[in-house]
């Protein structure tokens, strides 16, 4: 993997990265290249508990186009990175259906789901550029365009 952004946010000797599928990864690469440095890892910081994984899926025409898990360890630093794999990756149809089948598959294969963030490509290009995010994530759900489960505690008093 090349020293993109994506890689960059979460660079540690101590994180390691498990089943990255490169076609994900090359989009997820995409997505993020203009994306603050920290951002990522504020995000992971905020919104995920300790002990526990986030996954973020984006996807372009009802297909998994990307995906990002996060682990992180008791303390809450970042333990581990990879993408959805296996028949989570492949599910297509409804966003909905397909989001709760790759939390199923991350809390079978990475522990405890904290965060699942499932966005459409359009939704997640606007909600990277936004200065205000919870702004776009609203507009991103009022547009159908959003799957926003589970929803951990911080995440939520920030979108009230």
């Amino acid at each position: 993997m090349s020293d993109t952004n994506a890689n960059a946010l979460l660079r540690d000797p101590s994180v390691g990265h498990r089943n990255i599928d490169q076609a994900q990864w090359a989009n997820l690469e995409l997505l993020l290249a203009d994306v603050a440095r920290d951002d990522l890892a504020v995000a992971v910081r905020t919104f995920l508990s300790a002990g526990s994984s986030g996954v973020v899926g984006v996807f372009d025409d009802n297909l998994l186009w990307a995906s990002l898990i996060v682990s992180v360890d008791q303390s809450g630093a970042p333990e581990s990175l990879s993408t959805i794999d296996g028949p989570a990756a492949a599910a297509a149809g409804e966003m909905a259906k397909a989001a709760g089948e790759a939390v199923r598959w991350v809390q079978a294969h990475h522990g405890p789901c904290s965060l699942g963030l499932f966005v459409d490509k359009k939704h997640a290009e606007a909600l990277l550029r936004a200065s205000d995010k919870a702004a776009a994530v609203r507009t991103a759900s009022a547009a159908g365009g959003l799957v926003l489960s589970p929803v951990p505690p911080a995440l939520a008093i920030a979108l009230a």
